[in-house]
């Protein structure tokens, strides 16, 4: 037996791992209809939002204010999207190549 008829014939014996996959597949589906389009964001969108928290609650603003402020968090959200879109842009290519057995 090839690998996809092992992985067929377990897939049709375990209910947990066909849950899983059911799962991966409606989130996929679902991440296949998001939009690309970019919206724009006012340029003191970020300041106000942060003034709001500081009204609420000065020492989580005080501490939130300085982490929005700083490049290394800048920096590693910037890497964690970026990882996120080549993981995407991977896996869409992935499924283009992938021949479905009917």
């Amino acid at each position: 037996m090839s690998e996809t008829q092992d992985l067929e014939v377990h897939l049709a014996s375990c209910a947990e791992c066909a849950g899983e996959l059911a799962r991966y597949r409606d989130l996929f589906a679902g991440m296949s209809g998001l939009r690309y389009d970019l919206e724009e964001v006012p340029p003191d969108f970020a300041d106000a939002v942060l003034a709001r928290v500081v009204e609420l609650d000065h020492r989580l603003g005080e501490r939130i204010f300085r982490v929005a402020h700083d490049q290394r968090v800048q920096v590693a959200a910037g890497a964690i999207v970026g990882a996120a879109a080549i993981g995407l842009i991977w896996w869409r290519a992935a499924r283009r190549s992938v021949v479905r057995v009917a």
